[in-house]
């Protein structure tokens, strides 16, 4: 609600608007998940005019506003760049070479009846086995493609926030303002 009174909705808010406008996105739907008390976050929708984020109420309460403004900036990254649509073109790309392999499956079980048999079987034991290759280096790919998209989404988050401190916190466990010096 854009009227809240809540201080930990208010805070959240807040630093959505500050990282749209760092970021020149316009300011995405907000969601809460209120029953999920791990911290986590998660930007959804296929261009910047219909994103959405949303974030567990751990992460509301538990975050310091430098924190929740890197996990903020994070996902505003995702949503500027891209990322959702590509991994949505991704999935799709994989699911129809699984569909290969399922075919395959399928053909593999159909027989011919007494001296006419037929070469379906053995096409579909070449598209499981193109299909079943296809799919893992499919998912090889998606993986190696999400990892540089979060390296990515870390990278401009910090350009956005311009405060490295509170994605670095979240990323290495330690409170906000503790070092590892001795």
């Amino acid at each position: 609600d854009p009227t809240t009174s809540d201080p930990d909705e208010r805070n959240l808010l807040n630093v959505v608007e500050e990282m749209a406008i760092a970021s020149g996105v316009p300011v995405p739907q907000v969601y809460v998940l209120p029953s999920e008390q791990a911290i986590n976050a998660f930007a959804a929708g296929h261009t910047a005019s219909d994103a959405a984020v949303a974030v567990t109420s751990g992460a509301m309460k538990l975050l310091s506003r430098d924190e929740l403004q890197g996990v903020i900036a994070h996902e505003f990254s995702h949503i500027l760049n891209g990322d959702m649509r590509l991994n949505i073109r991704l999935m799709g790309i994989i699911f129809g070479i699984l569909c290969l392999a399922i075919l395959g499956r399928i053909l593999l079980q159909v027989r011919g009846r007494g001296r006419d048999r037929n070469a379906l079987p053995l096409f579909g034991l070449a598209l499981l086995a193109i299909g079943s290759v296809g799919v893992f280096f499919g998912r090889l790919i998606q993986a190696a493609v999400s990892r540089q998209r979060e390296f990515l989404a870390d990278a401009s988050a910090v350009q956005f926030t311009r405060n490295p401190s509170g994605l670095a916190a979240l990323s290495l466990g330690t409170p906000e303002g503790a070092t590892d010096d001795p």
